[in-house]
């Protein structure tokens, strides 16, 4: 802006000089005023024009430090630009990164939906699951009652198979009596006799195991004017007298049992006291019968 002013100025200084010798040029001649009057103009105007020079330094040294401000204002303009081309090329990377972010993103939502829905099925098959274990449980524990229980029963199986089987029943051959003095009864004719611990020979009945037992025995009368009965022992213990008197010949029963607790080795049999009689025929009138109730 100064440097057109002092064009503007040079500009006026040369129209002025211009017309004043035009002015001159037209006057009458008088050379003298004339000199000095050019003389002082040219003063005038050198001193102006030195000025202007002075001015025009000023003026040079302010384009100057415009130009390097301008040089450095475009420097740093590059400085920009090329800060604004990084900038740029980082933005166009963190815009290619944020892309790729959002297609893993949209990837993990997806997968995130196909695990809920895995889950969801997991559950579902976990809970069903349960539900057959419950009831699997259920199962297991009804087995397993079924399975105690028939592990009882296996174990009393196994007991009454190894629990002694002990079981006789004989009878008399033939009427028996009156004696003289009391006297074993013999029923030789065996019935049963499982177990072999009743002797027809001798009439004994001899206890294997420790246990109880049930004894029965029936008596028969058929003479008048004689007692019938029998006395049921353990060992040399008479247990039982059981007896009727038969005044008219017609036949009577008399039946009696007992259940005892023998010791293995204990002996039990039926004595006929002195002058009583027995009455048998074919038909086992006269039995003496026992077995074992449990082993202890």
């Amino acid at each position: 802006m100064k440097r057109s002013a002092v064009v503007t100025l040079l500009l006026l200084v040369h129209n002025s000089l211009q017309e004043a010798e035009s002015a001159e040029a037209l006057k009458p001649t008088n050379l003298p005023t004339e000199l000095k009057q050019l003389r002082d103009t040219v003063y005038q105007q050198g001193t102006a024009l030195v000025e202007l020079k002075t001015e025009m330094k000023y003026v040079q040294q302010e384009n100057t430090a415009l130009k390097t401000k301008m040089a450095q204002q475009n420097k740093r303009s590059k400085q920009m630009e090329n800060k604004v081309e990084i900038l740029n090329k980082e933005i166009s990377a963190q815009t290619a990164e944020m892309s790729a972010v959002k297609d893993r993103l949209a990837a993990s939502e997806g997968e995130v939906k196909r695990l809920k829905k895995q889950n969801a099925a997991t559950k579902t098959a976990l809970d069903a699951s349960k539900n057959e274990v419950m009831i699997l449980k259920k199962t297991s524990a009804a087995l397993n009652a079924r399975l105690a229980t028939s592990e009882s029963d296996v174990d009393s199986l196994k007991k009454d198979i190894d629990r002694p089987k002990v079981a006789f029943s004989a009878a008399l051959a033939a009427s028996l009596g009156s004696l003289n003095s009391i006297t074993n009864v013999v029923y030789s004719v065996v019935i049963t006799n499982v177990g072999g611990a009743y002797s027809p020979n001798t009439g004994m009945f001899t206890a294997p195991v420790r246990g109880v037992y049930y004894f029965r025995f029936t008596s028969c009368s058929g003479n008048s004017g004689y007692n019938s009965g029998v006395f049921l022992y353990k060992n040399q213990d008479k247990l039982l007298n059981l007896y009727e008197y038969n005044s008219d010949g017609y036949v009577r029963y008399i039946t009696g049992g007992l259940t005892l607790q023998l010791e293995p080795g204990d002996l039990v049999h039926i004595r006929l006291p002195q002058g009583y009689m027995l009455y048998e025929t074919d038909t086992y009138r006269n039995t003496f019968s026992g077995f074992l109730i449990f082993t202890m």
